[in-house]
């Protein structure tokens, strides 16, 4: 038995590769798993750095910190015994379908669990979908996207790339116009960001 049977962790079959479209049946195969493994590690890291003090930002920051409050509850009420071990894969088992709906993004996490709530879907329109539209996606103002220390880079370079355009003299006054929304917007986000994770000056 593999560990993976042990703790009842479900396993995607192996396509065959002899069958049509079977090499990119298992490519498929492998990439869902990836990406399943690594859902997962970012919830759980995100986890971790909440139990440490640094908290998501974002709209949809409380509904993410209502779950993991409610995961570290049943924690303490579980013993785990002296394997800390058991523990980490206590805390996998209890994120696993927090992490199933979760979107990654370079500027921020997507907890797609409600489509009726989602900002991209009604901005086009949509009243339902299997997956975010990330084109349409506005993370500063839609209710299940969380902003963490990873996506800081993206944000800050967004701040600097626009203070930078705004300082242009090439730059049409109408579109200066539209650049500053967008600047006070990632100033806005990198500012939740420091507070939420501890980080402020």
């Amino acid at each position: 038995m593999t560990s993976a049977e042990a703790f009842g962790e479900f396993q995607y079959p192996t396509p065959p590769l002899g069958r049509p479209g079977g090499a990119q049946a298992v490519f498929h195969h492998e990439w869902k798993r990836a990406e399943t493994k690594e859902k997962l590690t970012r919830t759980v890291e995100s986890f971790r750095q909440y139990q440490q003090g640094q908290l998501p930002a974002g709209p949809g920051a409380d509904a993410l910190l209502a779950t993991f409050r409610s995961v570290e509850k049943q924690l303490e009420d579980h013993d785990p015994g002296p394997v800390k071990v058991v523990t980490d894969r206590q805390i996998e088992l209890l994120l696993k379908r927090k992490a199933s709906a979760l979107h990654l993004s370079a500027a921020n996490y997507c907890w797609f669990e409600d489509p009726a709530k989602a900002l991209c879907l009604k901005l086009a329109g949509t009243k339902s979908a299997a997956a975010p539209l990330t084109g349409l996606c506005d993370s500063s103002r839609c209710p299940q996207a969380t902003h963490h220390l990873i996506h800081r880079p993206v944000w800050q370079t967004a701040a600097t790339n626009g203070a930078e355009l705004l300082a242009s003299p090439r730059v049409p006054a109408g579109e200066k116009s539209r650049l500053r929304a967008e600047l006070d917007r990632s100033k806005r986000v990198l500012e939740e960001i420091d507070k939420a994770s501890g980080k402020a000056e």
